[in-house]
């Protein structure tokens, strides 16, 4: 189980002023003509918060003059002066107050002692409010002893700082604020310190680092954890992580399940009365059929656990997937003419790479694209004969089969229109719509890589998925297509462990196409995509033309707006809470993923 404070011990004013945007802004998206929103002054300094709220559209403004009647202003807990909420109401400006008491109280004391000549002086940083902070003596070494100062000692208390001040300053007030919020929290960390022996503090670490260190750590999906964080992490970011760890946990411990099952697979498919040739090119398939992130294989065995609470029948049907998956990508490869896939040549470049220099071009090419279609083949049916053998005598294994098939032959469906439209669009036969995109994304991509391994792990317990949760998977596997065709383009190769000049090459249909073709920047972008052999300088003007002409940022919100719909959408599952964790673990997962 995973425990987190559940808000106690975080600061109530950001948690309210965060409570307050987010449900103002899920009421505005519903309307035909949502309204902007606006939030006064920079109030948290968490980045994570910080980017979901530009991500949204919020922006934090400094000026409110930018405000019209249509706008809505978000008054954080921060406060606002008096004069600016005059200028607000005088204008009609449409706005809610979140202002905490206790920072309410400071500011009019720092009014009140302003106006009197008092120098402000703060132990901690106020943000932004205009007051010097001080924290060490030394920061004091500047200001005249006859100065007189008003100073605001606020959470952290530093009392040999204070009686310093005293000592030095002639005319002292000192005021000192207790935040509730901040006693709860200093509480409710060590109460959990004490009561659990896993404890992670999310403020060590980023996102990616935070994936990285439990993903190499110990810790079991059985553990009992306790996340804690500091005032200025909301409980939305607690969860957020409780998300993400419950589903890191969940693929981490089978990840070495599905590791050691591949590896068992791979050492059977030698044989020893096989010729040279045959052991050499079935080497070449173990070595590609390995090191994959194993994400499929995972989902088979999330879909078992959802359906049994178990997962004791996943691992021989996800190896069999596993093992199809390597066998599509290298048909994929030749129909790609990729170079690299999983950090490693593909089969034709192995062929190519060892045979090129020694014979003709053209019987070279033949037979590295033959022997690549050839192990594709091969893979496929290796797949076939293990869920065969492994479960013919399992109650589901004809609805198991059934499933498996039917997922192969709508995969290879998605790949002839992947194939077939870039063909139309490029000869100008065709003008490529955004849906036909998506019905790619869906009988390609969300059938193969979420839909079918998923709905294959609950055929396991001769249970069917329900409606709204299929729906979920689908939009959950064209989410995972759209971040791949973003990164395919403006990541690295040696990122992606693939090249990223293949869907360029290979004029692929994605969002970002199907929006830059209606604009202005057309003719150019024409000129550079679908190219062979597109040069670095040719690949970061691709790269240029999609970010002016808006394709990048069209895509990207697209993106998100599936991604905040589905943590929704998530919430309303009638399942266990539980699984619902690691649905929308699996959601983050998938957004933080960089190959």
């Amino acid at each position: 189980m995973i425990y987190i404070s559940k808000g106690k011990g975080l600061c109530k004013g950001i948690n309210h002023t965060l409570e307050v945007i987010y449900n103002l802004y899920e009421d505005e998206i519903k309307k035909s003509k949502p309204r902007n929103i606006y939030i006064y002054k920079d109030f948290v300094f968490n980045n994570l918060i910080k980017e979901e709220l530009n991500n949204l559209g919020i922006k934090i403004i400094d000026d409110l003059s930018i405000l019209t009647e249509d706008d809505i202003l978000v008054i954080t807990c921060l406060g606002i002066s008096k004069d600016n909420l005059k200028y607000l109401k005088d204008n009609k400006i449409t706005y809610y107050d979140t202002t905490c008491k206790v920072r309410d109280k400071i500011n009019n004391n720092i009014i009140k002692y302003q106006n009197k000549g008092y120098l402000i002086l703060s132990t901690v940083d106020l943000n932004n409010l205009e007051v010097l902070t001080v924290k060490e003596k030394e920061d004091l070494s500047k200001i005249n002893q006859n100065t007189k100062l008003y100073v605001i000692n606020y959470l952290n208390k530093k009392e040999e700082l204070i009686d310093f001040i005293k000592d030095k300053f002639k005319d002292v007030i000192i005021d000192d604020y207790n935040c509730p919020s901040y006693e709860e929290l200093i509480n409710n960390n060590n109460e959990l310190k004490e009561k659990y022996q896993n404890v992670i503090n999310i403020k060590d670490y980023t996102k990616e680092e935070f994936i990285e260190y439990i993903l190499n750590s110990n810790y079991t999906f059985n553990d009992d954890i306790a996340l804690i964080g500091e005032l200025n992490n909301p409980l939305k970011e607690l969860n957020y992580y409780k998300y993400l760890l419950t589903f890191l946990l969940f693929y981490k411990d089978r990840l070495q399940e599905l590791i050691n099952n591949q590896n068992l697979l791979n050492s059977s498919l030698i044989n020893e009365d096989d010729n040279n040739i045959i052991k050499k090119v079935i080497n070449d398939f173990i070595d590609l059929n390995k090191d994959g992130k194993y994400l499929r294989g995972v989902l088979i065995a999330l879909g078992e656990y959802i359906k049994t609470k178990k997962t004791d029948h996943y691992l021989n049907l996800a190896t069999a997937y596993e093992t199809f998956e390597t066998s599509i990508l290298i048909h994929d490869d030749i129909i790609d003419n990729a170079k690299l896939r999983r950090g490693k040549m593909t089969i034709p470049r192995r062929i190519c790479q060892e045979y090129l220099n020694k014979g003709n071009y053209n019987d070279t090419i033949k037979l590295a694209n033959s022997i690549g279609i050839c192990l594709g083949d091969y893979g496929l049916f290796i797949a076939n004969k293990i869920i065969y053998d492994k479960y013919q005598d399992f109650p589901s294994f004809n609805k198991l089969l059934k499933l498996y098939n039917e997922i192969v032959i709508k995969t290879i469906k998605g790949e002839v229109l992947d194939v077939y439209l870039p063909y139309l669009a490029k000869q100008q036969k065709y003008n490529v719509k955004e849906q036909d995109i998506l019905n790619i994304y869906q009988l390609k991509t969300s059938l193969y890589t979420i839909v079918g391994p998923f709905t294959l792990g609950c055929a396991l317990s001769e249970e069917e998925i329900p409606k709204d949760l299929e729906e979920i998977l689908i939009n959950i596997g064209i989410y995972y297509q759209i971040k791949d065709d973003i990164l395919s383009i403006f990541k690295n190769s040696n990122q992606l462990g693939k090249t990223n000049i293949s869907d360029i090459e290979e004029f692929k249909q994605t969002l970002m196409y199907s929006y830059i073709i209606n604009t202005s920047y057309k003719n150019e972008f024409l000129k550079l995509y679908g190219k062979k052999k597109i040069t670095n300088k040719e690949l970061n003007r691709v790269r240029e033309l999609l970010k002016e002409s808006g394709a990048l940022k069209y895509t990207e919100d697209y993106l998100d707006n599936i991604y905040y719909d589905l943590l929704i959408r998530i919430d309303k599952l009638n399942i266990n809470i539980i699984y619902r964790d690691l649905l929308k673990g699996l959601l983050i997962y998938l957004s933080l993923r960089e190959k």
